[in-house]
Protein backbone atom coordinates (compact mmCIF):
# COMPACT_ATOMS: atom_id res chain seq x y z
CA UNK A 1 0.00 0.00 0.00
CA UNK A 2 1.56 3.18 -1.27
CA UNK A 3 1.54 6.48 1.38
CA UNK A 4 -1.39 8.57 2.02
CA UNK A 5 -1.01 11.95 0.27
CA UNK A 6 -2.41 14.59 2.28
CA UNK A 7 -4.04 18.43 1.30
CA UNK A 8 -1.18 21.01 1.23
CA UNK A 9 -0.36 22.92 4.45
CA UNK A 10 -2.72 25.64 4.40
CA UNK A 11 -5.69 24.00 2.67
CA UNK A 12 -8.36 22.89 4.20
CA UNK A 13 -11.51 20.36 3.37
CA UNK A 14 -14.73 21.36 3.97
CA UNK A 15 -16.56 17.78 5.24
CA UNK A 16 -20.82 17.37 5.44
CA UNK A 17 -22.42 18.38 7.24
CA UNK A 18 -20.04 21.47 7.69
CA UNK A 19 -19.93 21.93 3.89
CA UNK A 20 -23.59 22.63 3.37
CA UNK A 21 -23.32 25.14 6.32
CA UNK A 22 -20.78 27.00 4.96
CA UNK A 23 -22.23 27.12 1.63
CA UNK A 24 -25.15 28.38 3.44
CA UNK A 25 -23.36 31.36 4.78
CA UNK A 26 -22.02 32.08 2.00
CA UNK A 27 -25.09 32.19 0.46
CA UNK A 28 -26.70 34.46 3.15
CA UNK A 29 -24.17 37.10 2.60
CA UNK A 30 -24.66 36.96 -0.82
CA UNK A 31 -28.03 37.59 -0.49
CA UNK A 32 -27.44 41.06 1.37
CA UNK A 33 -25.45 42.14 -1.90
CA UNK A 34 -28.48 41.16 -3.46
CA UNK A 35 -30.76 43.41 -1.00
CA UNK A 36 -28.05 46.23 -2.56
CA UNK A 37 -29.10 45.45 -6.29
CA UNK A 38 -25.37 43.76 -6.66
CA UNK A 39 -25.02 41.45 -10.02
CA UNK A 40 -23.27 38.76 -9.62
CA UNK A 41 -20.15 38.21 -11.99
CA UNK A 42 -18.06 34.50 -12.63
CA UNK A 43 -14.71 34.91 -12.54
CA UNK A 44 -11.80 33.03 -13.55
CA UNK A 45 -9.21 31.29 -10.76
CA UNK A 46 -6.34 32.81 -12.71
CA UNK A 47 -5.41 35.72 -14.30
CA UNK A 48 -1.63 37.19 -16.18
CA UNK A 49 0.33 38.12 -13.59
CA UNK A 50 0.79 41.56 -15.17
CA UNK A 51 -2.95 42.00 -13.96
CA UNK A 52 -1.94 41.61 -10.28
CA UNK A 53 1.03 43.34 -10.64
CA UNK A 54 -0.83 46.76 -12.17
CA UNK A 55 -3.18 46.90 -9.97
CA UNK A 56 -2.25 45.49 -6.47
CA UNK A 57 1.33 46.85 -6.56
CA UNK A 58 4.53 45.24 -7.54
CA UNK A 59 5.94 46.25 -3.82
CA UNK A 60 3.11 44.64 -1.90
CA UNK A 61 3.38 41.94 0.30
CA UNK A 62 0.86 40.37 -1.88
CA UNK A 63 2.71 40.53 -5.34
CA UNK A 64 5.87 40.43 -3.38
CA UNK A 65 5.40 36.88 -1.27
CA UNK A 66 2.18 35.56 -1.33
CA UNK A 67 0.46 35.27 -5.22
CA UNK A 68 1.19 31.59 -6.58
CA UNK A 69 2.59 32.01 -10.03
CA UNK A 70 3.61 29.56 -13.02
CA UNK A 71 4.36 29.62 -16.45
CA UNK A 72 1.98 27.75 -18.92
CA UNK A 73 2.92 25.58 -21.42
CA UNK A 74 3.20 28.71 -24.12
CA UNK A 75 5.60 30.54 -21.59
CA UNK A 76 2.89 33.19 -20.12
CA UNK A 77 2.84 33.66 -16.53
CA UNK A 78 -0.37 33.52 -14.80
CA UNK A 79 -1.42 33.65 -10.97
CA UNK A 80 -3.84 32.03 -8.98
CA UNK A 81 -6.03 34.86 -7.96
CA UNK A 82 -4.87 36.72 -4.66
CA UNK A 83 -8.11 38.75 -4.25
CA UNK A 84 -11.29 39.43 -6.71
CA UNK A 85 -10.83 43.44 -7.41
CA UNK A 86 -8.93 43.61 -10.42
CA UNK A 87 -10.42 40.11 -11.74
CA UNK A 88 -13.51 41.92 -11.69
CA UNK A 89 -12.79 45.39 -13.24
CA UNK A 90 -10.42 43.26 -16.19
CA UNK A 91 -13.88 41.40 -17.19
CA UNK A 92 -15.97 44.66 -16.46
CA UNK A 93 -13.54 46.84 -19.20
CA UNK A 94 -12.94 43.66 -21.31
CA UNK A 95 -17.04 42.95 -22.00
CA UNK A 96 -17.67 47.04 -21.71
CA UNK A 97 -19.34 46.76 -18.50
CA UNK A 98 -17.87 50.26 -17.07
CA UNK A 99 -19.38 53.39 -18.63
CA UNK A 100 -18.74 57.06 -17.46
CA UNK A 101 -22.76 57.92 -17.81
CA UNK A 102 -24.11 55.48 -15.27
CA UNK A 103 -23.60 53.32 -12.12
CA UNK A 104 -23.29 50.04 -12.57
CA UNK A 105 -22.76 47.27 -9.24
CA UNK A 106 -21.12 43.71 -9.49
CA UNK A 107 -20.06 41.07 -6.94
CA UNK A 108 -17.90 38.06 -7.14
CA UNK A 109 -17.65 35.00 -4.56
CA UNK A 110 -14.94 32.56 -4.62
CA UNK A 111 -11.66 30.83 -3.74
CA UNK A 112 -8.83 32.97 -3.45
CA UNK A 113 -4.70 32.37 -2.75
CA UNK A 114 -1.85 33.48 -0.75
CA UNK A 115 1.04 31.99 0.38
CA UNK A 116 0.29 33.07 3.73
CA UNK A 117 1.31 31.76 7.55
CA UNK A 118 -1.40 29.61 8.21
CA UNK A 119 -3.60 30.05 11.19
CA UNK A 120 -7.08 30.35 12.79
CA UNK A 121 -9.02 32.51 10.41
CA UNK A 122 -6.13 32.44 7.43
CA UNK A 123 -5.74 30.19 5.07
CA UNK A 124 -3.73 29.91 1.35
CA UNK A 125 -6.98 28.62 0.08
CA UNK A 126 -9.99 30.97 1.46
CA UNK A 127 -13.18 31.90 0.16
CA UNK A 128 -14.27 35.62 -0.49
CA UNK A 129 -17.23 37.70 -1.19
CA UNK A 130 -17.07 40.99 -2.54
CA UNK A 131 -18.73 44.00 -4.17
CA UNK A 132 -17.92 46.79 -6.63
CA UNK A 133 -19.60 50.18 -7.63
CA UNK A 134 -18.15 51.73 -10.70
CA UNK A 135 -19.29 55.16 -12.17
CA UNK A 136 -19.89 58.52 -11.52
CA UNK A 137 -19.94 57.89 -7.94
CA UNK A 138 -20.52 60.04 -4.66
CA UNK A 139 -19.42 60.26 -1.37
CA UNK A 140 -22.82 58.82 -0.45
CA UNK A 141 -22.18 55.72 -2.56
CA UNK A 142 -19.10 55.11 -0.38
CA UNK A 143 -21.44 55.17 2.91
CA UNK A 144 -24.04 52.82 0.79
CA UNK A 145 -21.55 50.41 1.02
CA UNK A 146 -20.59 50.86 4.14
CA UNK A 147 -24.18 50.28 5.44
CA UNK A 148 -24.60 47.03 3.04
CA UNK A 149 -21.49 45.70 5.16
CA UNK A 150 -23.37 46.92 8.60
CA UNK A 151 -26.59 45.12 7.33
CA UNK A 152 -24.32 42.08 7.54
CA UNK A 153 -23.02 42.66 10.99
CA UNK A 154 -26.22 43.35 12.43
CA UNK A 155 -28.15 40.70 10.81
CA UNK A 156 -25.26 37.88 11.56
CA UNK A 157 -24.80 39.29 15.13
CA UNK A 158 -21.01 39.49 14.48
CA UNK A 159 -19.54 39.64 17.75
CA UNK A 160 -17.85 42.81 19.19
CA UNK A 161 -17.35 44.44 15.91
CA UNK A 162 -15.84 48.08 15.19
CA UNK A 163 -15.78 49.87 11.70
CA UNK A 164 -12.36 51.35 11.32
CA UNK A 165 -12.29 54.34 8.45
CA UNK A 166 -9.74 56.98 7.17
CA UNK A 167 -8.84 58.76 4.32
CA UNK A 168 -6.14 58.06 1.74
CA UNK A 169 -6.56 61.53 -0.08
CA UNK A 170 -6.24 61.38 -3.78
CA UNK A 171 -3.09 61.77 -5.97
CA UNK A 172 -3.34 65.57 -5.56
CA UNK A 173 -2.52 65.50 -2.08
CA UNK A 174 -0.76 62.10 -1.25
CA UNK A 175 2.83 62.99 -2.76
CA UNK A 176 3.39 66.28 0.12
CA UNK A 177 2.09 63.48 2.62
CA UNK A 178 4.24 61.03 1.05
CA UNK A 179 7.34 63.10 1.26
CA UNK A 180 6.48 64.19 5.00
CA UNK A 181 6.27 60.57 5.91
CA UNK A 182 9.71 59.43 4.53
CA UNK A 183 11.31 62.46 5.99
CA UNK A 184 10.26 61.15 9.53
CA UNK A 185 10.67 57.64 9.05
CA UNK A 186 14.17 58.08 7.81
CA UNK A 187 14.87 60.45 10.76
CA UNK A 188 13.46 57.89 13.40
CA UNK A 189 15.23 54.49 11.13
CA UNK A 190 16.76 53.41 14.81
CA UNK A 191 13.77 52.53 16.30
CA UNK A 192 12.05 50.81 13.47
CA UNK A 193 12.25 46.89 12.20
CA UNK A 194 13.84 45.71 8.25
CA UNK A 195 10.86 45.37 7.32
CA UNK A 196 9.58 49.33 7.73
CA UNK A 197 13.38 50.29 6.16
CA UNK A 198 12.50 48.31 3.31
CA UNK A 199 9.04 49.62 2.93
CA UNK A 200 10.19 53.12 3.55
CA UNK A 201 12.01 53.39 0.12
CA UNK A 202 9.69 50.84 -1.89
CA UNK A 203 5.80 51.21 -0.13
CA UNK A 204 5.94 54.12 2.99
CA UNK A 205 2.31 54.05 3.52
CA UNK A 206 2.46 50.59 4.62
CA UNK A 207 4.69 51.22 7.22
CA UNK A 208 2.21 52.40 9.04
CA UNK A 209 0.46 49.25 9.15
CA UNK A 210 3.14 47.33 10.98
CA UNK A 211 2.37 44.65 13.72
CA UNK A 212 6.35 44.80 15.49
CA UNK A 213 5.43 45.76 18.80
CA UNK A 214 9.04 47.56 18.92
CA UNK A 215 7.46 50.22 16.22
CA UNK A 216 4.55 50.67 17.30
CA UNK A 217 5.54 54.51 19.42
CA UNK A 218 7.20 55.84 16.15
CA UNK A 219 4.56 55.16 14.24
CA UNK A 220 1.94 56.56 16.26
CA UNK A 221 3.78 59.90 16.01
CA UNK A 222 4.26 59.67 12.57
CA UNK A 223 2.31 62.39 10.47
CA UNK A 224 -1.15 61.63 9.75
CA UNK A 225 -2.62 62.03 6.32
CA UNK A 226 -6.02 63.84 7.48
CA UNK A 227 -3.20 67.13 8.49
CA UNK A 228 -2.04 67.04 4.45
CA UNK A 229 -5.78 66.57 2.64
CA UNK A 230 -6.64 69.15 -0.38
CA UNK A 231 -9.89 71.00 0.28
CA UNK A 232 -11.37 67.96 -2.08
CA UNK A 233 -10.34 65.02 -0.04
CA UNK A 234 -10.99 66.57 3.14
CA UNK A 235 -14.65 67.41 2.28
CA UNK A 236 -15.35 64.07 0.77
CA UNK A 237 -14.07 62.41 3.77
CA UNK A 238 -16.30 64.84 6.00
CA UNK A 239 -19.21 63.78 3.87
CA UNK A 240 -18.56 60.27 4.36
CA UNK A 241 -18.63 60.33 8.15
CA UNK A 242 -21.56 62.80 8.31
CA UNK A 243 -23.50 60.25 5.98
CA UNK A 244 -22.52 57.71 8.59
CA UNK A 245 -23.30 59.92 11.58
CA UNK A 246 -26.94 60.46 9.69
CA UNK A 247 -27.00 56.50 9.57
CA UNK A 248 -26.48 55.76 13.01
CA UNK A 249 -23.94 53.44 12.10
CA UNK A 250 -20.48 53.77 14.79
CA UNK A 251 -17.09 54.43 13.56
CA UNK A 252 -13.25 55.08 14.63
CA UNK A 253 -11.21 57.02 12.37
CA UNK A 254 -7.28 55.60 12.72
CA UNK A 255 -4.50 57.53 10.79
CA UNK A 256 -2.89 54.10 10.69
CA UNK A 257 -5.71 52.04 8.41
CA UNK A 258 -3.61 51.97 5.13
CA UNK A 259 -4.51 48.57 3.86
CA UNK A 260 -2.27 46.11 1.60
CA UNK A 261 -3.01 47.19 -1.56
CA UNK A 262 -1.86 50.09 -3.44
CA UNK A 263 -5.49 50.66 -5.69
CA UNK A 264 -6.86 53.15 -2.40
CA UNK A 265 -7.58 56.46 -2.85
CA UNK A 266 -9.85 58.49 -0.34
CA UNK A 267 -12.03 56.50 1.99
CA UNK A 268 -10.73 53.22 3.15
CA UNK A 269 -12.36 50.77 5.74
CA UNK A 270 -11.81 47.59 7.88
CA UNK A 271 -14.87 46.12 9.76
CA UNK A 272 -12.44 44.54 12.77
CA UNK A 273 -13.85 41.87 15.14
CA UNK A 274 -11.86 41.43 18.61
CA UNK A 275 -13.33 38.10 18.76
CA UNK A 276 -11.13 36.54 15.65
CA UNK A 277 -8.01 37.23 17.82
CA UNK A 278 -5.26 38.66 15.59
CA UNK A 279 -6.69 37.78 12.39
CA UNK A 280 -9.62 40.44 13.38
CA UNK A 281 -10.51 41.77 9.81
CA UNK A 282 -13.73 40.33 8.69
CA UNK A 283 -14.60 42.19 6.02
CA UNK A 284 -12.20 45.39 4.35
CA UNK A 285 -12.42 47.99 1.22
CA UNK A 286 -12.72 51.60 0.25
CA UNK A 287 -12.18 53.70 -3.09
CA UNK A 288 -10.25 53.40 -6.11
CA UNK A 289 -10.69 56.04 -8.61
CA UNK A 290 -7.93 56.39 -11.31
CA UNK A 291 -7.46 52.08 -10.99
CA UNK A 292 -10.22 51.19 -14.19
CA UNK A 293 -8.14 53.64 -16.04
CA UNK A 294 -5.08 52.08 -15.20
CA UNK A 295 -6.02 49.30 -16.40
CA UNK A 296 -7.31 50.02 -19.76
CA UNK A 297 -10.99 51.07 -18.93
CA UNK A 298 -12.69 54.56 -18.91
CA UNK A 299 -11.48 56.91 -16.06
CA UNK A 300 -14.35 56.61 -13.75
CA UNK A 301 -14.32 56.13 -9.56
CA UNK A 302 -15.09 52.49 -8.22
CA UNK A 303 -15.42 51.57 -4.83
CA UNK A 304 -15.47 48.16 -3.44
CA UNK A 305 -15.17 45.33 -0.36
CA UNK A 306 -14.81 42.29 0.33
CA UNK A 307 -15.38 39.32 3.28
CA UNK A 308 -13.90 36.39 4.04
CA UNK A 309 -15.94 33.70 4.41
CA UNK A 310 -14.17 31.45 6.89
CA UNK A 311 -13.87 34.50 9.30
CA UNK A 312 -17.66 35.04 8.97
CA UNK A 313 -18.08 31.76 9.85
CA UNK A 314 -16.10 31.56 12.72
CA UNK A 315 -17.85 34.50 13.99
CA UNK A 316 -21.46 33.07 13.54
CA UNK A 317 -19.72 30.67 15.46
CA UNK A 318 -18.57 32.57 18.26
CA UNK A 319 -22.19 33.82 18.11
CA UNK A 320 -24.24 31.06 17.77
CA UNK A 321 -25.75 32.11 14.89
CA UNK A 322 -24.55 29.69 11.98
CA UNK A 323 -27.07 28.17 10.26
CA UNK A 324 -27.65 24.46 11.55
CA UNK A 325 -27.18 20.95 9.53
CA UNK A 326 -29.77 19.81 7.57
CA UNK A 327 -31.53 17.20 9.94
CA UNK A 328 -32.04 14.76 7.15
CA UNK A 329 -30.21 15.77 3.89
CA UNK A 330 -31.60 12.48 2.52
CA UNK A 331 -35.41 11.72 3.24
CA UNK A 332 -35.20 8.31 2.25
CA UNK A 333 -32.76 4.80 1.78
CA UNK A 334 -33.95 2.24 -0.85
CA UNK A 335 -32.86 -0.92 0.33
CA UNK A 336 -33.27 -3.96 -2.54
CA UNK A 337 -32.84 -7.26 0.17
CA UNK A 338 -31.13 -9.49 -2.52
CA UNK A 339 -29.89 -9.08 -6.14
CA UNK A 340 -32.95 -9.47 -7.43
CA UNK A 341 -34.72 -6.67 -6.39
CA UNK A 342 -32.04 -4.23 -7.06
CA UNK A 343 -33.32 -3.34 -10.74
CA UNK A 344 -36.97 -2.74 -8.82
CA UNK A 345 -34.83 -0.18 -6.23
CA UNK A 346 -32.85 1.17 -8.66
CA UNK A 347 -36.13 2.13 -9.96
CA UNK A 348 -37.80 3.36 -7.20
CA UNK A 349 -35.13 5.68 -6.05
CA UNK A 350 -35.31 7.27 -9.84
CA UNK A 351 -39.33 7.78 -9.22
CA UNK A 352 -38.51 9.55 -6.00
CA UNK A 353 -36.14 11.52 -7.45
CA UNK A 354 -38.08 12.82 -10.09
CA UNK A 355 -40.51 13.50 -7.52
CA UNK A 356 -38.00 15.78 -6.30
CA UNK A 357 -37.36 13.64 -2.86
CA UNK A 358 -33.24 13.39 -2.32
CA UNK A 359 -33.51 9.37 -2.16
CA UNK A 360 -30.32 6.72 -1.71
CA UNK A 361 -30.21 2.90 -2.77
CA UNK A 362 -28.33 0.71 -0.40
CA UNK A 363 -27.84 -2.06 -3.52
CA UNK A 364 -25.25 -4.59 -2.34
CA UNK A 365 -27.99 -6.23 -0.24
CA UNK A 366 -27.16 -8.55 3.29
CA UNK A 367 -29.28 -8.10 6.56
CA UNK A 368 -31.50 -5.47 7.21
CA UNK A 369 -28.77 -4.59 10.02
CA UNK A 370 -26.52 -2.79 7.15
CA UNK A 371 -29.60 -1.06 5.81
CA UNK A 372 -30.42 0.44 8.86
CA UNK A 373 -26.55 1.26 9.52
CA UNK A 374 -26.22 3.01 5.73
CA UNK A 375 -29.78 4.84 6.43
CA UNK A 376 -27.92 6.42 9.60
CA UNK A 377 -25.35 7.32 7.58
CA UNK A 378 -26.98 8.79 4.91
CA UNK A 379 -28.84 10.79 7.48
CA UNK A 380 -32.68 9.78 6.17
CA UNK A 381 -35.81 10.04 7.76
CA UNK A 382 -36.82 6.93 6.01
CA UNK A 383 -36.24 3.55 5.03
CA UNK A 384 -37.77 1.63 2.08
CA UNK A 385 -37.09 -1.92 2.38
CA UNK A 386 -37.51 -4.35 -0.97
CA UNK A 387 -37.46 -7.88 -0.76
CA UNK A 388 -39.01 -11.04 -2.57
CA UNK A 389 -42.25 -10.75 -0.72
CA UNK A 390 -43.02 -6.78 -1.33
CA UNK A 391 -41.94 -7.65 -5.11
CA UNK A 392 -44.60 -10.25 -5.51
CA UNK A 393 -47.30 -8.02 -3.99
CA UNK A 394 -46.14 -4.88 -5.71
CA UNK A 395 -45.39 -2.83 -2.24
CA UNK A 396 -42.69 -1.83 -0.54
CA UNK A 397 -41.95 -1.38 3.53
CA UNK A 398 -41.38 1.97 4.86
CA UNK A 399 -39.75 2.77 8.36
CA UNK A 400 -40.07 6.31 9.75
CA UNK A 401 -37.03 5.96 11.79
CA UNK A 402 -37.44 8.58 14.20
CA UNK A 403 -40.51 7.41 15.00
CA UNK A 404 -40.54 3.28 14.49
CA UNK A 405 -43.48 3.52 12.79
CA UNK A 406 -43.64 1.07 9.78
CA UNK A 407 -46.35 1.12 6.48
CA UNK A 408 -46.94 -0.81 3.11
CA UNK A 409 -47.54 1.44 -0.10
CA UNK A 410 -47.57 0.36 -3.46
CA UNK A 411 -44.61 0.23 -5.26
CA UNK A 412 -45.75 1.75 -8.50
CA UNK A 413 -47.29 4.49 -7.37
CA UNK A 414 -43.56 6.57 -6.23
CA UNK A 415 -45.95 9.97 -6.18
CA UNK A 416 -48.23 9.22 -2.96
CA UNK A 417 -45.24 8.08 -1.33
CA UNK A 418 -43.71 11.07 -2.24
CA UNK A 419 -46.36 13.38 -0.71
CA UNK A 420 -46.32 11.46 2.43
CA UNK A 421 -42.56 12.07 2.80
CA UNK A 422 -43.39 15.47 1.94
CA UNK A 423 -45.78 16.28 4.62
CA UNK A 424 -43.70 14.18 7.21
CA UNK A 425 -41.76 16.20 9.83
CA UNK A 426 -38.23 16.00 10.87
Amino acid sequence: MGTSIRAPRGIKDVLPPDAARFESVLKEAEAVLALGGFQKVLLPLFESTALFARSIGGATDIVEKEMYTFLDKGGDQFSLRPEGTASLLRAAIEHRLVDPSRVIRLSYSGPMFRHERPQAGRLRQFTQIGAEVLGPLAPSDDVDLIALIHRMAIDFAIPSWTLVLNSLGCPLCRPSYRESLVSYLVAHAGSLCETCHRRTSQNPLRVLDCKVPSCQETLERAPRIADHLCPRSRDHFQNVKNGLDGLGIPYLVSHRLVRGLDYYTETTFEFVSDALGAQSTWAAGGRYDGLTAELGGPDVPGIGFAAGIERLWLLREKAGTLPGPEKHPVRITVFAMDTNGQVASLDLVRRLRDEGIPASGHFTAGKIKSAFRQAERDGALFLAILGEDERQSGTVQVKNLETGEQTSWPLKDAKKLADMIRQSGG
